[in-house]
């Protein structure tokens, strides 16, 4: 596990530094006249602009935005926004999705779970984003008829969050619920469960078995899911203007304010990588060894 723990920390933290070289490539090639040759100088802008964020960094941390509010003043109220949405959506996705696969797997034969399938198959198929705006503009014309109205858009009230965690969880969820079901397809037949049924066990009981055994691949998938929420997270809250973090990073970028977008992206960096971790020791103390083994 020490070893699992230093090769992820040594991943991350080259992915950090191709981040902010990445971050810190020029923009605009400057080019000089040298007689009568015109030579490109991106390398030594290149140069100048590492320089130059290293200084600032050492001297000023990520600094402060244009109306003169620490960056890290700010970014602690939008992390505290975007978790509200991603704490719950990554549960949801998890939990929901492997309840729903679970659901689909035990009622595969009957017409309950080819319905299910069905809209599985249609809901997944459907980009988040348009998904948001098909829910916006759904409430907007039952507003129309009578139900009482809401704040669409912004994240000053209570309830700001919510609309923008289902839209970011549908995928998710039901990407989780058809590797469930899938996973749960694949050990039927086992030699395991042959045996579990010739011992008298109930449906619940065999189940089990069969949820313990695919253990292992469904904690494979919570990183997938972690990266799609958090990747659906900038469009969702410029649809929504939820004003967390996703909501700033892209304006941080166009105007090449360098050490503010990194102060921005480091926490989703942090997220994904603390969401490896977790995986690894769920695999290491709640997964069984071998394949077949039932506890």
């Amino acid at each position: 596990m020490g070893w699992d723990f230093l090769k992820s920390s040594f991943v991350f933290v080259l992915i950090v530094l191709g981040f902010i070289l990445l971050l810190l490539a020029p923009r605009i090639m400057t080019v000089h006249n040298l007689g009568g040759y015109y030579t490109p100088k991106t390398e030594m802008s290149y140069k100048e602009n590492i320089q130059a964020f290293i200084h600032d960094f050492q001297t000023d941390g990520f600094g402060e935005n244009r109306y003169g509010t620490r960056v890290l003043d700010e970014l602690k109220v939008f992390i505290k926004r975007d978790l509200m949405i991603v704490i719950p959506s990554f549960l949801l996705s998890i939990l929901g999705g492997i309840f729903l696969g679970i659901v689909q797997f035990q009622f595969r034969e009957s017409p309950f779970g080819k319905i299910q399938a069905f809209f599985s198959w249609i809901f997944s198929s459907v980009p988040d984003f348009f998904f948001y705006i098909a829910m916006q503009y759904a409430l907007i014309k039952l507003f129309y008829v009578g139900l009482p109205q809401f704040n669409l858009y912004g994240s000053d009230k209570w309830y700001s969050f919510i609309l923008p965690m289902i839209a970011v969880t549908l995928y998710p969820m039901l990407h989780m619920s058809k590797y469930t079901f899938t996973s749960l397809e694949n050990e039927v037949g086992q030699d395991y469960l042959r045996t579990a049924y010739a011992k008298g066990l109930r449906t619940l009981g065999v189940l089990k078995h069969l949820i313990w055994n695919c253990l292992s691949s469904l904690l494979n998938q919570t990183q997938f899911v972690m990266l799609y929420i958090l990747t659906s997270l900038f469009i969702i809250e410029k649809l929504s203007n939820y004003f967390g973090a996703g909501y700033h990073l892209y304006g941080t970028m166009i105007n090449n304010e360098d050490p503010r977008t990194l102060a921005f992206i480091l926490p989703y960096l942090l997220i994904m990588f603390a969401t490896i971790i977790l995986t690894k020791i769920c695999r290491r103390w709640l997964v069984p060894q071998r394949s077949g083994e039932a506890r």
